[in-house]
């Protein structure tokens, strides 16, 4: 048996020990390289990219729309993209698919527009095949990514279908969707007019008028604006304008009203409830002075309560001040101008003419104070019928009309027009209807009744 020299003990040891730094340096570089692929997989998993990324907000239009796989991680399917058309206040208005493809990671429209457009929301859906690493090797999976942002915000006035009313001192108020930093715009009829973006809040327009008129209708068109993210309007804008209408009144008595009740409480209703209800002692007078007080018994109704009843026969007037500084409705309306408004009430004294009877009854307090028989208008020219006031008295009066010329016709108490009540001398058929419309009595009744009667005495006409 033959052994090795001690230098050949010597050689196989070194060799030995080569072999196993080489293992050693074999496993580490094995031990490496599984790390890296670990960490590989780790730090770069398999993904789809698309940009613009998802929930972005006010994309320009002039981007692209890019869709990619991780680096040599996997390819693109499918895609799938849903453009969401929204209307000024972001609310959708119709939906459709874009008909298109990629371009190498570019998404480009198959007729050739751009490929995004303002006022939009796109949903795009992406399915790929991507390469996963495991610790059993790579695998290749299928994913789908879904993804949604928002394009660019153009500027729209927010308008309504209502018109808007604009008070007087307030400006016409124009609410855009964005922030705008600019704006153009028209009135129509053509209108003097001041306009300003609001300082505290850029999305509001403000356009004041140079003069006010009430109860106008104007069309307010916006024209052009300049958004601050950059955008313009696409087209213009209209919406119907109004100043308010003019308040209105309307009084119990009615003016010139007659043989109104003593007891009566006028009363004045506005077209509209009036919002400074405090002023009406300042704004209401009665000429002449009557004492009492003005009570709102309503948001539009005021009753004036008299402390004692009205003078039988007094005409009373009601002063209404007008103008921007007196009554205001709650749109801004006004009175244009002053208003009077007269009643007369109720004399002690009423004239009755009945015209079946073809007699005149006075009553004096409700008192029947005296008969009297008259000759009332003819079949061909009758008497009118209804309820009058005596206006004016003459003791004097030539009458002339077609068919008739009677000079210094005596006691005439005039009630409506030419329609009198009056002394007859030229005739005897009293009794009888035979006149041209006017009530003729005998001379000394028609006398009596002249100085019994004073103006304003209710004259009632019947059959």
């Amino acid at each position: 048996m033959s052994t090795a020299n001690p230098a050949q003990q010597t050689g196989f040891a070194k060799s030995a020990a080569r072999r196993r730094a080489l293992i050693v340096i074999a496993l580490t570089l094995v031990g490496l390289a599984f790390l890296g692929y670990l960490s590989l997989a780790s730090l770069f998993p398999p993904s789809i990219k698309v940009s613009p990324g998802n929930g972005s907000k006010d994309i320009s239009v002039e981007n692209n729309l890019q869709i990619s796989t991780s680096w040599m991680r996997g390819n693109i399917n499918n895609v799938l993209v849903k453009e969401i058309s929204l209307d000024p206040l972001g609310s959708p208005i119709g939906e459709k698919e874009v008909d298109g493809r990629l371009e190498g990671d570019v998404f480009v429209r198959n007729d050739g527009e751009s490929t995004l457009r303002p006022d939009s929301r796109y949903e795009v859906t992406v399915e790929g095949v991507l390469t996963e690493l495991t610790l059993s090797g790579p695998k290749q999976k299928t994913v789908t990514e879904k993804i949604t942002f928002q394009t660019i915000t153009t500027p729209a006035p927010i308008f309504t279908k209502e018109t808007q009313t604009v008070p007087i001192g307030e400006p016409i108020i124009v609410e855009f969707n964005t922030p705008v930093e600019t704006f153009a715009y028209k009135i129509e009829p053509e209108l003097k007019s001041t306009s300003r973006i609001d300082d505290n809040n850029p999305t509001r327009a403000l356009i004041t008028f140079d003069g006010y008129e009430q109860g106008v209708e104007y069309s307010l068109t916006v024209t052009g604006a300049t958004g601050a993210n950059g955008s313009s309007l696409l087209h213009p804008y209209s919406q119907k304008i109004t100043t308010t209408k003019p308040l209105k009144i309307f009084l119990v008595p009615g003016d010139g009203e007659s043989g109104v009740n003593l007891s009566e409480r006028p009363t004045l209703t506005f077209s509209e409830e009036i919002k400074n209800p405090e002023v009406a002692e300042s704004i209401l007078s009665f000429d002449p002075q009557v004492l009492g007080a003005w009570d709102w018994i309503a948001p539009d109704k005021i009753e004036f309560k008299p402390l004692s009843n009205w003078t039988q026969g007094q005409k009373i007037t009601i002063r209404i001040k007008g103008g921007t500084e007196a009554f205001r409705g709650v749109s801004g309306s006004f009175l244009r101008q002053d208003v009077d408004s007269s009643f007369t009430a109720k004399p002690s004294k009423m004239i009755e003419v009945n015209l079946t009877e073809q007699k005149v009854y006075l009553y004096d307090n409700d008192q029947l104070a005296k008969t009297m028989v008259c000759s009332s208008g003819s079949l061909a020219t009758p008497s009118l019928t209804g309820t009058y006031a005596v206006y004016a008295k003459a003791d004097k009066l030539n009458m002339r009309g077609e068919g008739y010329d009677a000079p210094n016709v005596p006691w005439v108490l005039m009630f409506n027009g030419d329609y009198t009540i009056h002394g007859n001398y030229w005739s005897t058929s009293f009794g009888t209807p035979t006149s041209h419309g006017c009530v003729g009595l005998p001379l000394n009744d028609a006398e009596y009744l002249y100085n019994w009667t004073p103006i304003g005495t209710i004259v009632s006409i019947h059959y």
